[in-house]
């Protein structure tokens, strides 16, 4: 399964932070871990790090058997202008430490908080819902240590009944409408892979641009829909033959992920998002699953108000910040927000957009 990286670690908290842990190792324990998100996924944390050139450590919990009990995936963080981070993971709502129990958890997130002090990191940001208790295996992890909860976003997800009949029925006359009137204004659904992707692309970055934000590398939507282990799909809806809403969506354990959603605002009166958010919960029915998984939003943005009318309930979305003593860190400092960045013209915003959002940690 791999070897100690640090070994005078394991005998102390009996937790093996081990190099070239197989991606068959790895995947098998999710498989069997219902906590597990697709974000945990081993070809997820690769493609991230392999498309920004970051560093990606694996921690894994052993049992004497050898029997993972425990993961817990980390980034390096290194901004030119801040601090140090291990983040897990970053450009990700959530993933954090998978485990068997309360103890396996507390070692993995000491073993965390070690590797930060061997490489100079100052701060931990594990990304999960729950309390995280600091353990103190040698003795004064604490005291060099602080830890702050952030709850400054919320999840937003909602159970998928078994046909879209049912679906249709649980929406409010209010959706129903919007969904009709896309229809009645020529909006048509294509679902697919690679294929689609540079039209995908072509509305989720305009969007980005009209938002302020800069936009993802182009590379790393087209390594993920190239890892067939997170099963990703690309949702597009049309007007008159032309991109106007796109999404991108995972399968893991049952659940439909949609981490990126966008439309256009100059076509928004034909509700061209309306049909993509309906064809999305509808293909997470047709694809077997039971829940729907609408990504993070800030709880007071309209975002968060459009997701709940689809019957989406709000979630706790938790950042756990640890930092090295004196230093401390705020997620809220970080933004992807540049209205000066929505005066470029796109050829530019798709440029220079990914340089940016490599050191944007949101």
């Amino acid at each position: 399964m791999g070897r100690p990286r640090f070994p005078n670690l394991y005998p102390l908290i009996m937790t093996a932070i081990l190099q070239n842990i197989s991606q068959m190792a790895w995947e098998a324990y999710l498989a069997e871990n219902s906590a597990a998100i697709f974000s945990h996924r081993y070809a997820w944390g690769e493609t991230l790090a392999t498309t920004y050139r970051l560093q990606i450590f694996r921690l894994v919990a052993s049992k004497e058997n050898d029997r993972i009990s425990g993961i817990l995936p980390l980034i390096l963080f290194d901004p030119p202008d801040r601090e140090k981070r291990l983040i897990s993971l970053p450009y990700t709502d959530g993933a954090g430490i998978v485990a068997d129990d309360a103890r396996t958890c507390e070692q993995l997130l000491a073993a965390a908080l070690v590797l930060a002090e061997e490489i100079g990191a100052a701060h931990v940001e594990l990304r999960q819902a729950g309390d995280l208790a600091m353990t103190d295996p040698d003795g004064d992890l604490a005291a060099r240590w602080s830890h702050t909860a952030h709850a400054f976003k919320t999840g937003l997800a909602r159970p998928l009944p078994a046909t879209q009949d049912e679906l249709w029925s649980q929406l409010s006359a209010k959706v129903r409408n919007q969904v009709r009137k896309s229809r009645k204004c020529g909006c048509t659904v294509t679902t697919g892979g690679e294929e689609l992707f540079a039209r995908f692309f072509e509305v989720f970055s305009h969007n980005m641009r009209d938002l302020g934000s800069p936009v993802h590398a182009p590379e790393l939507f087209r390594r993920l829909l190239a890892e067939r282990s997170l099963q990703a799909r690309l949702v597009l809806v049309h007007i008159d033959t032309q991109p106007a809403a796109a999404a991108m969506v995972f399968k893991h354990h049952g659940t439909l992920f949609n981490p990126w959603a966008s439309s256009l605002r100059n076509r928004r009166s034909a509700c061209p998002n309306m049909l993509l958010y309906w064809a999305m919960l509808a293909y997470g029915i047709g694809a077997g699953c039971r829940r729907f998984d609408f990504g993070r939003s800030s709880p007071k943005a309209s975002t968060c108000r459009f997701k709940c009318q689809w019957g989406a309930k709000r979630q706790p979305l938790i950042w756990h910040v640890f930092s090295k003593r004196p230093a401390t860190w705020n997620p809220l400092t970080e933004s992807l927000v540049d209205n000066d960045w929505k005066t470029l013209d796109l050829p530019s915003s798709r440029r220079d957009g990914p340089g940016l959002r490599r050191w944007i940690s949101l």
